[in-house]
């Protein structure tokens, strides 16, 4: 219903009148190729990097006299892309460390060099072909009607990369080996010129509105005409996510924000569908794409989920919770059908009992295949052991045998315990030559039935979960829930010849599946790594019981000595004698590990080409980011960075 007939800006209030559709049609196209223009730059790179990592691997696998070739960079184009693109952070080295408000308040994170100039690319694009109008027409309604339509058509089209980079299960994260993080970042940023342009088609719609027929026409327009009335509501619902999205919101409550986030967006994309159906609009199917994707992607999810957690015959997937030292739990799920696990991959957690629905993405810290119900064994009663004192760090007895750590855990004062021990046996032991644990590394062993996380208490489930397990005499509970994956693990990184794995805290979860991979690919003889380094940086000695049932499985692996060396990095030890530093194959330091140092002295010692990976906190992986770009124009080397920077 319309107030006022006879006033100019009336014909331009409503409908396609002063809309120029084929420029619509013309941007909206240009919009979609540059997107599948990128996309086949991305891929063709990606294949590049497969392809040379193959080849790479075939040559050099098990021969040590024949990676020499692969040690050196054979252009300059690829070590400066690598170096001041690729790899580059937005200006010197802040990439992943978090920009603090206060000791409270985070804003979040600064993009890489590449990515800001995918971004800078995407909002230019975008701001051109909203402002690409007919400025020198007589009647500025009619301008102002061009640019709604103009503003809403882009707003519609903008959706389609908005969902499909939100959704976990995004086919092209594998297809272009790109992480989930990288996705996400992109998510945002779509999402923000989607709710500014949306803002700027309603305020368009108002303008014309009031000057037809004032405050009463936009009243009117919105109580007689659905279209308009719940375009509104999609107007409404965007802008409320755009507000709750900012970095210390978000941060500050993001299980909150998560379920509400979900909430506003089915609200959003429903009244743009009803306003564009009502108003037999042609940016309809873009919405019925969006709405495809999020549909498609939410029953593959239950599918996965319900498929590999619940069953018939086992029930559902049975977690076991144990409360750790350094206030972290150990969460062991056991799966009711077997599970393909790659190195390098997370999932996302769900615990019903402790979270409801929501699920919380983890690193894996170990898979392996056992039993659903564990097997009695009878064997010699294990001798009580008493807590060592304090000050008996290291007890190495012979040079035979690598150093034991222990950490003085006084949860158990009475009977007998097990002390938090990394060891090794003589290497001439029989039994120590023998595998402890089954191949995972061949690809028909690959499926698994038990997988591991450490969870490291924060707010949140995470702390629910350990002040639960702690709380217990037994220090462990047994609960019911599922896990959903596995995502990321786009690196094996079986190619390199060296390999250096970084981990600071809890990100020891991301390298010590590598760790088992490669090793078990060296017995078998099937990847190029001569040379494995994983160090661990780590507050005090009480987090080495986070990893030390499998860093004991590892220790005794055969060839172990040949190839993986291992350094801790005890940042705030207790007391000068809780770290000793010792010359065998796994070192201890007190202190903070300076990746600068450890990188250049690897580069000069190096077997072949070199692989780095980092998972830790922001400020640890952008020293390891600055210290590989440092050395990636003196000879072969690759850098990946596992983060959650949600």
């Amino acid at each position: 219903m319309v107030l006022n007939w006879t006033a100019s800006a009336t014909p331009y209030s409503h409908g396609l009148e002063g809309v120029n559709q084929g420029a619509n049609y013309t941007y909206s196209k240009v919009i979609l190729t540059s997107f599948f223009a990128i996309l086949a730059i991305t891929a063709v790179y990606r294949c590049i990097q497969v392809g040379n990592a193959h080849i790479r691997h075939l040559f050099t696998m098990g021969k040590w006299e024949d990676q020499r070739y692969w040690m050196l960079n054979h252009s300059h184009f690829w070590p400066r892309i690598k170096k001041q693109l690729i790899y580059a952070p937005l200006f010197r080295q802040r990439h992943n460390r978090e920009i603090q408000l206060s000791n409270a308040v985070a804003i979040g994170t600064l993009p890489s060099r590449y990515h800001t100039i995918l971004l800078v690319l995407y909002l230019a694009s975008n701001a051109a072909y909203t402002l690409a109008l007919s400025w020198g027409r007589g009647e500025s309604f009619s301008v102002v009607a061009e640019l709604r339509g103009r503003s809403g058509t882009l707003a519609a089209l903008n959706l389609i990369p908005t969902f499909l980079f939100a959704l976990r299960n995004n086919p092209l994260s594998p297809l272009l080996g790109v992480s989930y993080d990288t996705f996400n970042l992109l998510h945002r940023y779509c999402a923000r010129v989607v709710v500014l342009e949306t803002l700027i088609h309603t305020l368009c719609w108002a303008s014309n509105a009031i000057q037809s027929g004032g405050q009463a026409q936009v009243r009117l327009s919105l109580a007689t005409s659905t279209s308009y009335c719940w375009g509104m509501v999609a107007t409404c619902a965007f802008s409320l996510m755009f507000i709750l999205a900012i970095g210390p919101l978000r941060h500050a409550f993001y299980e909150v924000f998560l379920n509400v986030h979900r909430v506003l967006a089915m609200l959003g994309l429903a009244g743009v569908w009803v306003h564009l159906e009502r108003a037999n609009l042609p940016q309809l199917p873009f919405i019925k794409l969006c709405l495809a994707f999020w549909l498609a992607e939410l029953v593959w999810r239950m599918f996965r989920i319900a498929y590999y957690n619940f069953s018939r015959k086992h029930g559902v997937t049975k977690v076991t919770v144990e409360a750790l030292p350094a206030e972290a739990c150990r969460v062991t799920f056991d799966l009711c059908r077997p599970w393909v696990w790659k190195p390098g991959c997370h999932v996302h957690a769900y615990l019903p009992a402790i979270a409801l629905w929501s699920s919380h993405p983890f690193s894996i810290a170990w898979a392996e295949n056992r039993p659903r119900e564990p097997i009695v064994e009878f064997e010699l009663q294990e001798k009580p052991t008493f807590p060592p004192p304090p000050t008996k760090a290291i007890d190495s007895q012979s040079k035979g045998s690598s150093p034991s750590f222990r950490s003085n855990n006084n949860r158990e004062p009475q009977g007998p315990r097990r002390t938090s021990t990394w060891r090794t046996t003589k290497s001439g032991d029989p039994e120590a030559q023998r595998p402890q644990c089954p191949n995972i590394a061949i690809p028909r062993d690959a499926a698994v039935t038990s997988v591991s996380l450490v969870m490291r208490a924060r707010t949140g489930m995470t702390r629910k979960l350990y002040d639960k397990a702690a709380a217990l005499p037994s220090g462990k509970f047994t609960t019911w829930g599922a896990i959903e994956g596995p995502y990321g693990g786009h690196e094996s990184m079986s190619s390199y010849s060296t390999v250096i794995l970084f981990a600071g805290g809890v990100g020891i979860t991301h390298c010590v599946g590598y760790v088992r991979h490669l090793m078990l690919q060296h017995q078998a003889g099937v990847t190029s790594a001569q040379k494995i380094l994983l160090v661990w940086s780590v507050p005090n000695t009480e987090a080495l019981e986070w990893v030390r049932v499998w860093m004991d499985q590892i220790l005794r692996m055969e060839g172990r000595r040949d190839v993986l060396r291992i350094q801790l990095f005890v940042t705030k030890p207790r007391h000068r004698g809780e770290v000793i530093s010792n010359t065998g194959s796994v070192q201890m330091f007190p202190g903070r590990c300076n990746p600068q140092t450890i990188i250049q002295k690897e580069m000069q010692e190096r077997i072949g080409a070199m692989g780095v990976t980092v998972c830790g906190p922001g400020a640890f992986a952008d020293a390891v980011r600055a210290a590989v770009r440092e050395e990636v124009e003196i000879g072969m080397i690759d850098f990946v960075e596992e983060a959650f920077t949600y």
